[in-house]
C-alpha cells in the first residue's frame, strides 16, 4: 500500500467508468489530469472522496501499488467486438454483486423454510436435443407455439417474464443501477445475465434493449438454467459462436420460433410476407426471424447477410432514439419502475419473510434498495401491508 495516490489507479478508474478528466473538472477538480500525470498538488481527502464517488470505486483503491483487478464475478459468454471494453463497467459489476447478494439471502431463506429444490435446474445438462429442451421450456412455462400472436411486444415480454417467475425463478429488470438514472446499462456491454441455483435462480434483463430483443434474452437466460449455467450474455441477436451460447441460442430460438412454424409460413407465402408473418406470430426481432429462416434453409446466406445489414442499421437508430427520449421527463413513475425492477416473486418472498419474522426491516430495505417510507408505500400499492 502506497503513502500517496497512485496516478495509474486514477487513470484506470476513469477508463473503467468511461469518463475523462474533463468530465470531472467541475464536480471533482480541474486538476484530475495533473494527478494522472503526477504533477502539481496531490488530491486532498475531500477531493479523493469526490473522485471515488464519481468513478464508483473505494478510496483505498487509489493507494494500491498496482491497478486493481476487478474481473466479472461470473462466466462471460459475451461475443465482444474490438470496440467493447473487456473490463466490466462499474454498473455491470455492481448490479451483478447486487443480484448475488439477493440470491444468497433468497437461497438461504427458502432452504431454511423447507422449500424443495427446483427440479428443472440442469435438467438438460447432458442433452444435445435442442428441440426436446425447447419442448421442456414450453411445458414448464405453459406457453405453446403461437402464444405471442395476439400480444404487443411489450405485453409478450411481460407474459414471458411472469411465466418464468411462476416456475420459481427471480426475474429482475432495469436500464440503470440503484435508482440512479445516470448509471445506465449499455446494450453493447450486456443484454442480460443469469445466476443458477437450485433454490433461487436469478435472471437479470437489461431493459435498455428493444422489446423484441428482451424476449429472446429472457428465453436464452432461462435456457441457461436448464443447463445449470451462470453467466453474462449479449444474447439477444443469437449470433454467438461460443458453445455455451450457441446451444442456448438454439433452444431459445426453437422455443420462440419453432421450426414447424417457419416451414408452415414459408410454404404459404413469399419471403418478405413470410418474414413479416413470423414477426407477428412470435414478436421476436427481425434478426431472429432471419436467422431461423437461414438456418432452416428458407433463405440463402447472401440474402440473410443483405437483410441483416439493413436490420442492424435500423436497430442502431432505434436504440439511439430510445436513449435520447429518456431525458424528456415523460417516463414512468418511481413505483412503476420499482415494480419493473423487482418483479412479482421477490417482493412476495420479502413480505413472507417479514411476516414470519425471519427478516429484519433494515435488511428488507437493503435488499430492495428502498428507504422505509418508499418501501412501505411500494408494498401497500402491491396489496401487502407492512
Amino acid at each position: 500500500m502506497r503513502d500517496t495516490v497512485n496516478p495509474r489507479v486514477i487513470e484506470w478508474a476513469l477508463n473503467r467508468c468511461r469518463k475523462t478528466p474533463e468530465d470531472l473538472k467541475n464536480t471533482v477538480s480541474p486538476r484530475v489530469q495533473q494527478w494522472i500525470d503526477g504533477e502539481g498538488k496531490p488530491p486532498t481527502a475531500k477531493q479523493l472522496e469526490k473522485l471515488a464517488k464519481a468513478t464508483h470505486v473505494l478510496v483505498p483503491y487509489f493507494f494500491e501499488d498496482d491497478v486493481p483487478d476487478l474481473p466479472l464475478q461470473i462466466p462471460d459468454y459475451r461475443t465482444l467486438d474490438a470496440s467493447t471494453p473487456m473490463d466490466p463497467s462499474p454498473e455491470l459489476y455492481d448490479v451483478i454483486n447486487q443480484m448475488i447478494s439477493r440470491q444468497d439471502w433468497l437461497s438461504g431463506y427458502l432452504e431454511d423454510n423447507g422449500s424443495e429444490p427446483l427440479s428443472f435446474i440442469g435438467v438438460c445438462k447432458d442433452s444435445k436435443d435442442w428441440k426436446a429442451c425447447a419442448a421442456k421450456i414450453r411445458e414448464l412455462l405453459g406457453l405453446q407455439p403461437g402464444w405471442a400472436r395476439s400480444k404487443s411486444r411489450d405485453a409478450a415480454v411481460r407474459t414471458l417474464r411472469e411465466a418464468i417467475e411462476h416456475t420459481g425463478v427471480y426475474v429482475y429488470a432495469g436500464s440503470y443501477f440503484a435508482n440512479s438514472t445516470k448509471r445506465t446499462f449499455e446494450v453493447k456491454e450486456f443484454r442480460g445475465f443469469v445466476l443458477a441455483d437450485k433454490f433461487a435462480p436469478v435472471i437479470f434483463l437489461n431493459t435498455s434493449d428493444a422489446y423484441s430483443a428482451q424476449l429472446f434474452t429472457l428465453a436464452h437466460e432461462f435456457a441457461h438454467l436448464l443447463f445449470d449455467e451462470s453467466g453474462v450474455d449479449d444474447a439477444a441477436l443469437g449470433f454467438s459462436d461460443k458453445s455455451n451460447e450457441s446451444k442456448c441460442d438454439a433452444v431459445a430460438a426453437e422455443f420462440l420460433v419453432p421450426a414447424s412454424m417457419v416451414y408452415a409460413v414459408f410454404d404459404q407465402m413469399e419471403t418478405d410476407t413470410a418474414l413479416e408473418e413470423l414477426s407477428k406470430l412470435t414478436k421476436v426481432s427481425d434478426a431472429v426471424c432471419l436467422r431461423r429462416a437461414r438456418d432452416l434453409g428458407q433463405i440463402t446466406w447472401d440474402e440473410f447477410s443483405e437483410r441483416y445489414r439493413v436490420y442492424a442499421a435500423n436497430l442502431a437508430n432505434a436504440l439511439k432514439k430510445k436513449k435520447a427520449n429518456k431525458g424528456d421527463g415523460g417516463g414512468p413513475g418511481f413505483y412503476t419502475m420499482q415494480k419493473n425492477h423487482l418483479g412479482g416473486l421477490f417482493p412476495e418472498t420479502i413480505y413472507d419473510a417479514l411476516q414470519s419474522e425471519y427478516l429484519l426491516y433494515s435488511d428488507a430495505y437493503r435488499l430492495t434498495g428502498m428507504g422505509a417510507k418508499s418501501f412501505k408505500e411500494f408494498f401497500q400499492r402491491e396489496g401487502m401491508y407492512v
